[in-house]
């Protein structure tokens, strides 16, 4: 899969889809980033702690997945930004969204990724 083409076709899924990036299992970024013009709302060194314990939280969450089935993505709405992650194979795709977007358009947002995810 070509992950910064899938990163590019989910910025055109919403104007407010802030960040897009895949990550491997050990919270490195290997395609996608902030949305051309847009500034992070988090430090480098805080942006790297949450993609570690975003990768760590994948790997707990698959303790379950015998028992539960696999987790088609997590969605979480906090203040300032709400957050979309998919867990793929061997990587994470997030997604970052401005607070004003309402949880029915977050979970739009999450289905038409989950078909990107999969038609890629």
């Amino acid at each position: 899969m070509e992950y910064s083409k899938l990163c590019e076709s989910i910025f055109s899924l919403h104007d407010d889809i802030r960040y897009a990036a895949v990550v491997d299992d050990t919270g490195l970024q290997v395609a996608g980033g902030m949305r051309r013009g847009m500034d992070s709302i988090v430090d480098q060194s805080n942006e790297e702690l949450y993609l570690a314990q975003t990768a760590l939280r994948k790997s707990m969450r698959q303790r379950f997945d015998d028992t539960m089935g696999k987790a088609r993505f997590a969605y979480v709405e906090r203040e300032k930004i709400s957050i979309l992650t998919f867990y793929m194979n061997k990587n994470i795709l997030i997604i970052t969204m401005e607070p004003n977007i309402d949880s029915h358009t977050a979970v739009d947002i999450a289905e038409d990724a989950l078909e990107l995810i999969h038609n890629k």
